[in-house]
């Protein structure tokens, strides 16, 4: 577990807002909705595009921020990644895919998969970034 796991959590659960906001606007808007899907990669371009642009400084910002004030953020970056991961995850899984009925089809799309790769490396690699500015 990382040295502040409500945090990490609760930093996890902002992430996951954001994507599932975006995705709202998109379902709430006809010609966002009726986007073509591009198969495999992603059932909806209009929602999983300018999710990955965005979550990706929102995740470098926030693994920053977490990671600035402990003491080896290299191994506390892998566990924050593993924690933005596992949450968005299970998140993805009640909500989307139970709560919403999008149906386990929903994980089938690549860019879901790249997305969860993302919640890991990206504040794993912050981490080490930060572990060698340290003295």
């Amino acid at each position: 577990m990382p040295q502040k796991p409500f945090k990490a959590i609760g930093f996890a659960i902002l992430i996951w807002v954001v994507g599932f906001v975006w995705g709202s606007i998109v379902f709430m808007t006809p010609a966002l909705k009726a986007t073509r899907p591009i198969p495999y990669i992603s059932s909806n371009p209009a929602i999983s595009v300018p999710i990955l642009l965005i979550w990706i400084p929102l995740m470098y910002f926030l693994a920053t921020a977490y990671l600035s004030k402990v003491s080896d953020p290299d191994r506390e970056g892998f566990k924050l990644g593993l924690i933005f991961s596992a949450t968005n995850f299970i998140l993805d899984l009640v909500v989307l895919v139970v709560l919403l009925k999008a149906g386990t089809g929903y994980f089938a799309a690549a860019s879901i998969w790249f997305a969860y790769i993302l919640l890991i490396i990206i504040p794993w690699l912050t981490g080490r970034s930060l572990q060698k500015a340290l003295p």
